[in-house]
């Protein structure tokens, strides 16, 4: 396989830079070199998506369900048309809608169609929210807190550590594992997310999770009862996340941000 004429794309969906390649017809085992060669050209790059040319469909290389690297497709499927699309994604078989706003916002619309308690599991200091596709792991504020300061001291130890921690600790058959550590600033939630993708074995402290953002969100009604929240990436972009719910169950969530092409 000639790396040099594979054509793809980057995206910057608000921070977790993005890369989609043009085409789907690759084995399991392409996918993985594809990934490593963007992501060892693209030092920036922090996860690999492939974008279908018969239809509105993207899969990541590890197979899991990321909502940023959904944002980024539809936007470039958008080009192609500028109406409202429905598009179907790896890791999930959830209907999902999206369309692009002003200013670059694209808007997506995820089924969701669960009562609470079939999303929420508490633990002790961390919760589990059960997306498709990826299990998301938030940590309280306070365990968060020691995890954050030592994130920035050094990074690759930490990761380490947390891969170890979900490995040890954490049995689920999703393709991914997204622990967020939480802080508030001001009256808002930032999410510090640490994905690790397991068939590609890719750890990331990321600078923008949308699935994390929206487990965030789904836990924040949880806990306080509120359907719409802006989360706070590390990279200082914000996600917004509107869920339609009744009662203790999530219909639908629409999660919006920018998108832009590096």
């Amino acid at each position: 396989m000639n790396m040099k004429k594979i054509d793809y794309k980057i995206f910057n969906p608000g921070g977790n830079i993005t890369a989609l390649v043009k085409c789907t017809n690759f084995t399991e085992k392409q996918k993985r070199l594809i990934n490593r060669f963007i992501m060892e050209k693209h030092l920036d790059v922090e996860q690999v998506g492939f974008l279908s040319n018969e239809g509105y469909r993207l899969e990541m290389a590890g197979g899991e369900f990321c909502i940023n690297a959904t944002r980024c497709a539809i936007y470039e499927y958008s080009r192609m048309n500028k109406s409202n699309i429905e598009i179907s994604v790896s890791g999930t078989n959830k209907n999902i809608m999206g369309r692009v706003l002003n200013n670059n916002k694209v808007e997506m619309r995820l089924d969701i169609c669960k009562k609470i308690e079939d999303l929420i599991e508490v633990k002790d200091v961390f919760t589990y929210v059960k997306i498709d596709g990826i299990l998301i792991v938030i940590f309280d504020e306070e365990k968060s807190k020691e995890y954050i300061r030592r994130l920035k001291e050094n990074e690759n130890l930490v990761k380490k550590e947390m891969k170890e921690f979900m490995i040890k600790n954490i049995q689920t058959t999703e393709k991914a594992i997204g622990i967020m550590l939480v802080e508030r600033v001001l009256d808002k939630i930032k999410i510090n997310p640490v994905v690790w993708v397991k068939d590609i074995d890719t750890v990331f402290y990321e600078t923008a999770c949308g699935s994390g953002s929206l487990g965030t969100a789904i836990y924040n009604y949880y806990i306080n009862k509120e359907e719409k929240t802006e989360i706070i990436q590390p990279s200082g972009y914000s996600i917004s996340i509107q869920l339609d719910t009744k009662e203790q169950y999530i219909k639908r969530a629409i999660i919006s941000g920018v998108v832009e092409e590096v």
